[in-house]
């Protein structure tokens, strides 16, 4: 696994040495009159829209992981910043975190770079969700709390 992330990121730092991906953040952060970024298109949009949606439903999936005391979360990076049984309050903070974090990312990356790291995005998460949803956190079997009306 290690060489696989090894070779993935090989392959991205050699595309992204030649193709100035760094130069327009940093433009940006130091206020550079002649900065124009690359124009976002409608494409761009229906990803981007495409991102959130499957962000919204991880976070809706892994918030349900509390009322299942028969399942843990099992990524790595959502046990350090979740915990084992990941409230809805802290799941729901981190993803809305995220989400907002990748929007700003995919507007600074160059046009070419956004669709992949859209696509990247949707299919982390969308399988997720998919993995969520086997261990049986999108049907409503499972006793959530029910507001008092």
């Amino acid at each position: 696994m290690k060489i696989i992330i090894s070779l993935l990121c090989l392959i991205v730092l050699s595309g992204c040495a030649s193709s100035n991906i760094m130069e327009a953040p940093i433009r940006f952060l130091f206020y550079d009159e002649t900065y124009e970024p690359d124009k976002w298109r409608k494409q761009d949009t229906y990803m981007q829209l495409g991102v959130t949606a499957v962000i919204l439903a991880d976070a809706y999936t892994t918030s349900k992981i509390q009322y299942a005391s028969h399942l843990s979360e099992s990524n790595a990076i959502g046990q350090k910043l979740l915990g084992t049984q990941p409230g809805t309050k802290e799941t729901y903070m981190y993803l809305g975190t995220w989400m907002l974090t990748n929007y700003l990312i995919s507007r600074a990356l160059p046009a070419k770079w956004r669709p992949y790291w859209q696509g990247i995005t949707i299919i982390g998460h969308g399988s997720a969700v998919i993995n969520n949803c086997h261990a049986g956190l999108c049907d409503h079997s499972w006793n959530e709390p029910q507001w008092s009306q």
